[in-house]
């Protein structure tokens, strides 16, 4: 993807502001883990969820369908690896007030080598002020209508964030650390903020930084966007767990945030133009459900097979970002490919493994830490 396209400034937050596993039998594992028959795909690519990671798990952390993690991560003493991540690279970049804005959101300092996320939108309440060096203090854009969207609670109850996606958000490869959710909890913990997951899967350490650590999350081992994949079992994408299971008071009930990062399991069998049309209609659909949530939508993390289709699909998520946003919709986007490179890249070649997901944790919280209560 070109610099540019990873620089594109979205103006967000309306105007103002994977988890059953199936390993295929017959011990090839499928992208996605699900696929049935053993068949060996993309030259026995190892799947985007469920696959055994090389090495046994460190103190026996098995995901369901008895699947091992890759590398068999698990938290060090539970938190070790939690403290103060930050994004390679260094500033992040945000704007506010009108689409295409750049006001008070210029880079500064490791913007294309993958510093922090492209925020977007000004946050409530924010200063202006941009951070380098991957300071994940107030990094938000001026303009836009302070104060105007607070997606999270004001009255001291946690924030309820939904983890939507595939085997990445479910966390496969550091299934001890619950993937990015670990970090990610960690970094508001740190900051004395509250938070809490929603979802109807769950996986993950009991504590993080001594406080309990909610499981929950919606991420499915090989599913798609909307559309069945050779690795989904015959399930038809995400958007079939919107709004049931994904919003059900069972599940945690609506949330306040969505992080949906969804499309690595599309990249091998569908175009990027037909994966961009999948999302409009899943970003649609979730609007739709959860109409005050504010949901942050990621640009993909790489897939070496699959860098083209991937490239382009990316860059066509700012512009259905900005459409929804010009029309007052809670949305907005971060970049979860610049930056990434493959030493975050876990045994299997495919899913993150800790230093992977730490990155992903600070992109999430450079976007939506302003917003969270304390």
């Amino acid at each position: 993807m070109k610099t540019n396209l990873l620089l594109t400034l979205i103006a967000a937050i309306g105007i103002g502001c994977s988890a059953q596993d199936n390993t295929a039998p017959g011990a090839t594992p499928s992208a996605g883990g699900q696929a049935a028959g053993g068949q060996t795909l993309f030259g026995a690519q190892p799947g985007l969820g469920g696959q055994l990671g090389s090495g046994p798990a460190g103190g026996g952390q098995v995901g369901p369908g008895g699947q091992i993690g890759a590398g068999g991560q698990t938290a060090a003493g539970g938190q070790a690896a939690f403290s103060g991540q930050t994004a390679s690279g260094g500033a992040r970049i945000t704007s506010g007030g009108a689409a295409g804005s750049s006001t008070g959101g210029s880079s500064q300092g490791g913007a294309t080598g993958g510093g922090g996320a492209l925020a977007s939108g000004g946050f409530p309440g924010a200063s202006g002020s941009n951070s380098a060096g991957g300071d994940p203090s107030n990094d938000a854009g001026s303009g836009g209508n302070p104060g105007s969207y607070h997606p999270c609670p004001t009255n001291g109850d946690p924030c309820k964030i939904l983890p939507l996606g595939d085997s990445i958000t479910y966390g496969v490869g550091d299934e001890g650390n619950a993937g990015y959710r670990g970090p990610l909890f960690a970094d508001a913990v740190g900051a004395q903020q509250k938070v809490t997951f929603t979802g109807s899967l769950s996986n993950g350490p009991d504590t993080v930084l001594g406080q309990p650590f909610r499981k929950n999350n919606e991420g499915h081992s090989g599913w798609g966007i909307s559309t069945v994949t050779q690795y989904s079992g015959g399930v038809a994408g995400i958007a079939t767990v919107i709004p049931n299971p994904a919003l059900a008071l069972t599940s945690g009930g609506l949330p306040h945030v969505i992080l949906l990062h969804i499309g690595t399991n599309d990249a091998t069998s569908s175009t990027a133009a037909q994966m961009t049309d999948h999302l409009a209609g899943l970003i649609d659909k979730i609007v739709g459900a959860a109409p005050d949530a504010l949901l942050v939508v990621a640009m993909i993390r790489p897939l070496a097979w699959a860098t083209s289709v991937i490239n382009s699909y990316n860059a066509a998520i700012p512009g259905l970002v900005q459409m929804r946003a010009a029309n007052g919709k809670h949305v907005m986007i971060v970049d979860m490919n610049t930056g990434f490179t493959s030493t975050m890249i876990g045994s299997d070649g495919i899913h993150p493994n800790s230093a992977g997901y730490n990155f992903m944790a600070s992109r999430w919280y450079s976007v939506i830490g302003p917003l969270l209560p304390n």
